[in-house]
């Protein structure tokens, strides 16, 4: 697995105890066994949605047009929520299909990911870390 890997889950779930499939995006790559990997979803919903290329640190976004790298679809990198998956979990959903690997982002939109995370307030502080760190 590798940092920018964009994964498809057939049955992400969320907060609200709903679950559906997603694109993920892999933002980091654990340090060792007790750090989680950290995804963000992915939108192509335009609903309320800014067309700005790149970093939206108000709106906790990161937007990639469409056939520019990886995403058919206009689509919105949803920084505001990480969601953390721990080593057993990646594991357990890549045997059973749950989580396949889709392809990657250019290592340029990788880094200017991250210089946006650096930007943007996250809840949790330590995932920025290990977001940076990784």
């Amino acid at each position: 697995m590798q940092k920018g890997e964009i994964f498809y889950h057939a049955d992400f779930q969320f907060d609200n105890g709903g679950s559906a499939p997603k694109l993920l995006v892999l933002l980091n790559v654990p340090r060792n066994n007790s750090e989680p990997y950290l995804f963000c979803k992915t939108t192509s919903n335009p609903e309320k949605k800014i067309f700005q290329i790149g970093c939206q640190p108000d709106k906790h976004m990161f937007y990639i047009p469409k056939d520019t790298d990886f995403f058919n679809k206009n689509t919105w990198l949803e920084l505001y929520y990480i969601a953390p998956f721990d080593a057993a979990s990646v594991l357990k959903d890549s045997f059973s299909k749950l989580l396949t690997s889709k392809g990657k982002l250019k290592d340029l939109t990788i880094r200017q990911i991250v210089n946006c995370i650096k930007r943007i307030k996250l809840s949790e502080v330590k995932y920025k870390e290990m977001i940076m760190n990784s």
